[in-house]
């Protein structure tokens, strides 16, 4: 009778702790998914690209361990569509309250159309500790083999050779000011080209590629926005301290409440990144 009176009082004392987390849970896993229905409708309903979107249904994993962030695959019978990275932040204010500068806010780091995901389960490697990894266009899968580091692509699947070290983290350092969160609207949108481009196809932005120094010409998306040119603009990007250069043809421009812009690039399909990750780790010649 004394042990059943001892586990009952340890039961009374663990119920109080335990109790507010499963509380918790609820209305952040509400919000995330009310963003994210939040960010297909307005997306949807501004570009027809993302037609497929109104009616899929939205899977959500998390992406590394510890991270905040989260892949979200859209499928509409059974036929994936499209995909975005949510990730949890902290939001930054002007108000010096203490309780404010503890608050997060989900936002919108990456988004694409079409059958060609992020960390696409048919490209990903077989070892079982295979690490997806996000950042931006440095997103890879990490897999410790052998003492050996080994990094493969996550929207390709190319792996890259083994002395090839990743570049610090950059996109989650990002302000989540310039980033879109489900209180802001896509509003404007611009499309170049409705099917993949090649940026090989046409060498004229080479020369300013090549350049030593680089040239860097300040190209705003709203100039972009603006652009007259027959051919798309080319973003060019280094990677893995400076050892990977690639560069991609502009498809489209999507702009956020008239002041966040993305920037989306042809990398086996449409994808979308912000306009001033872009800009910081590439720069657009024309």
């Amino acid at each position: 009778m004394i042990r059943f009176t001892m586990l009952l009082l340890l039961f009374t004392l663990l119920l109080p702790a335990t109790a507010p987390s499963a509380i918790a849970k609820g209305p952040w896993d509400d919000q995330l998914q009310q963003d994210i229905a939040q960010w297909m409708r307005t997306i949807s309903a501004q570009d027809a690209g993302f037609a497929s979107w109104r009616n899929a249904t939205p899977t959500v994993r998390t992406l590394g361990t510890n991270q905040h962030q989260w892949l979200v695959t859209l499928t509409t019978q059974g036929k994936e569509v499209g995909y975005m990275v949510v990730a949890e932040l902290p939001e930054k204010t002007d108000n010096k309250n203490t309780a404010d500068a503890q608050k997060f806010v989900f936002v919108l780091l990456e988004y694409g159309s079409g059958e060609y995901l992020l960390f696409d389960e048919t490209l990903a490697p077989p070892d079982e500790d295979a690490v997806p990894v996000y950042d931006g266009f440095s997103s890879f899968w990490k897999v410790n083999k052998e003492k050996v580091t080994h990094y493969i692509d996550a929207k390709t699947g190319e792996r890259y050779p083994t002395t090839f070290q990743p570049d610090p983290e950059m996109i989650v350092r990002m302000d989540p000011r310039d980033l879109a969160t489900a209180e802001k609207r896509l509003v404007q949108q611009r499309s170049f080209s409705s099917v993949e481009e090649n940026p090989f196809d046409h060498i004229d932005w080479l020369p300013a590629a090549l350049a030593e120094p680089p040239t860097r010409t300040a190209v705003s998306w709203k100039s972009l926005m603006d652009r007259q040119e027959p051919r798309s603009a080319v973003l060019t990007v280094s990677l893995f301290h400076d050892q990977v250069t690639s560069p991609f043809s502009i498809g489209s421009v999507h702009v956020w409440n008239e002041d966040v812009a993305y920037v989306g690039i042809w990398n086996e399909g449409l994808r979308f990144l912000p306009f001033s990750y872009a800009s910081e780790v590439g720069r657009i010649v024309n």
